[in-house]
């Protein structure tokens, strides 16, 4: 069996990192494979002629039907997308997709969004996104110290909880909370900013969010930061927004104690298994795509849910203020959830389990794609 993993290299780069968990997977598993980043028709169809695939798998957004699904099936490719919908509703391809006896989706919460879209729910079957324990995993205090020196600006005198200086903040075991997204609006960071100045103003913590550059996150971050200015907490709130290694995204999930993205929109939540691989217990929301990543109260907590005046999915800010205040408040429970987190994300997204279940279902027969 030879299989081609396509992604769009010009999507975001969660998907890439989609494919190249389940590359990883394949390797694993000594399985023949190849990752395509693709950026166009014509550059994919060439290097599918040369390559001769058994199976290719397209991996992304729905989207992208006509890339990385019709353009393998052009070429006689048994083909079998891999689809994300963070959205509610899928507006286009509806009936292509129906055509395949396979359509394979991260989460039940997509499958849900394209069962009400129209598309037949005995094709669909849901396989989770996997996270490379390679790339994502607990740091030790030696290999942490230089990235805090690194982060870390001293100011003499300044406030005890100077969100600036990680160095002192880490030897003081003030908790750190944290949440990372292209856009941290919609990873849920205004619902945890209101839920954190709800907290009595005696007890230490400071809320780290990193998102991605762009006009549009820039003018949420401002939100983000207003918000935190008005509520009286701007003064623990550290905002980072640039692009960076996974390296550098590595170490940031690791300097935190508590990963806390209640997403309003969601198709998977890879970050919640990425702060579980690094031994985080994570806060999700109820009813959502990440409350399927998360054990509640084992691995972290599902928080309720709420509605936003856009009709979005939100979480309830006195209930995440309660979650929140569990976690800061105790070392324990912090480091007990953080440790079943690890062994649930090394035992149910590693990327050969992943992978294998590509491989059952490759075993078995399916309907013609057209």
């Amino acid at each position: 069996m030879k299989i081609l993993l396509i992604v769009p290299a010009y999507l975001a780069y969660s998907y890439v990192n989609q494919a190249e968990a389940l590359a990883q997977g394949f390797k694993n598993l000594d399985i023949e494979h190849q990752l395509i980043k693709a950026n166009n028709t014509n550059e994919l169809t060439a290097k599918i002629k040369k390559y001769q695939p058994t199976v290719c798998i397209g991996v992304g957004n729905w989207t992208e039907f006509d890339l990385f699904v019709a353009t393998p099936q052009s070429l006689g490719c048994q083909t079998i997308p891999w689809i994300v919908s963070d959205e509610d509703i899928i507006t286009a391809h509806v009936n292509d997709y129906n055509q395949f006896g396979l359509v394979i989706t991260p989460s039940l919460h997509c499958k849900n969004n394209f069962i009400h879209s129209g598309i037949k729910e005995s094709i669909i079957k849901v396989i989770p996104e996997a996270v490379n324990p390679q790339l994502w995993y607990p740091m030790s205090e030696q290999q942490l110290q230089p990235f805090l020196g690194y982060i870390s600006i001293p100011i003499s005198n300044a406030n005890p909880l100077n969100q600036w200086d990680m160095i002192k903040i880490h030897q003081q075991h003030i908790p750190v909370i944290y949440t990372t997204g292209g856009d941290a609006t919609k990873k849920g960071a205004q619902e945890v900013i209101q839920a954190l100045a709800l907290l009595d103003r005696s007890i230490p913590w400071i809320y780290m969010i990193k998102s991605w550059p762009g006009s549009v996150v820039f003018k949420r971050s401002i939100e983000e930061l207003d918000l935190a200015q008005k509520l009286g907490i701007i003064d623990r709130i550290r905002y980072i927004s640039a692009e960076y290694s996974i390296e550098y995204m590595r170490a940031l999930m690791n300097i935190c104690d508590i990963y806390a993205a209640p997403s309003r929109i969601e198709g998977f939540g890879l970050p919640h298994v990425e702060a579980q691989m690094c031994g985080k217990p994570v806060i999700s929301l109820a009813t959502t795509a990440t409350q399927e990543t998360v054990i509640d109260q084992v691995t972290g907590y599902h928080a309720k849910r709420d509605f936003t005046e856009k009709n979005y999915v939100k979480a309830d800010i006195t209930d995440l203020s309660a979650r929140l205040h569990t976690l800061i408040t105790n070392q324990s429970l912090r480091q007990q959830m953080g440790q079943n987190a690890l062994k649930h994300a090394l035992t149910t997204f590693a990327p050969e389990i992943i992978a294998q279940k590509f491989i059952d279902l490759f075993d078995q027969p399916q309907s013609p794609s057209r």
